[in-house]
């Protein structure tokens, strides 16, 4: 699946544009700025921030899962106490490594890339409306038809996920 977003002018035209893909069988997803002066504005995730967290979060988990049983491992090896030491303070920094690249990479897909994302949040300051739309990679020339069809004044097609980042 890949993501194809269409930036509007008009709710007119995005509700076009999506009724034409709910049509095609499509569930579209629809951004659009607030009226309310007192609703925060829509913030979307950067995937570095997201691939951070995660690098972060699964290092040290892979650092616990090989520390663990490693000095389990060395406490009953018959070598010197500080090769014992040597081992035990080396060897978890392979498994953070490991465990953060995981990480990383599991993630890699979600959020925008933040030049991205902040293009979307201006365009949705500006009072424009976004429709996403998740479509095989073979119907992709159509959603992008169907987005300019219906008046888009921009299609992009989209790496990574619109997901808003949650206000605390």
């Amino acid at each position: 699946m890949t993501s194809v977003v269409g930036i509007f002018d008009s709710e007119h035209s995005a509700v076009s544009a999506r009724v034409i893909l709910e049509d095609a069988g499509y569930r579209p997803l629809a951004v659009a700025p607030s009226h309310v002066p007192d609703d925060p504005p829509i913030v979307f995730r950067q995937r570095g921030e997201v691939m951070l967290r995660a690098a972060v979060k699964w290092g040290i988990i892979g650092a616990l899962i090989i520390e663990v049983p490693s000095v389990t491992v060395l406490m009953f090896l018959p070598v010197d106490l500080n090769v014992k030491i040597l081992l035990g303070s080396t060897v978890w920094k392979f498994g953070a490594a490991f465990g953060a690249w995981i990480g990383a990479m599991y993630v890699g897909e979600h959020g925008l890339d933040a030049e991205r994302a902040e293009d979307y949040e201006r365009e949705l300051d500006d009072g424009r409306r976004l429709l996403v739309v998740n479509v095989r990679r073979h119907d992709r020339p159509a959603a992008r038809g169907a987005f300019l069809e219906s008046g888009a004044v921009e299609v992009r097609d989209v790496v990574g996920t619109f997901e808003r980042k949650i206000a605390r």
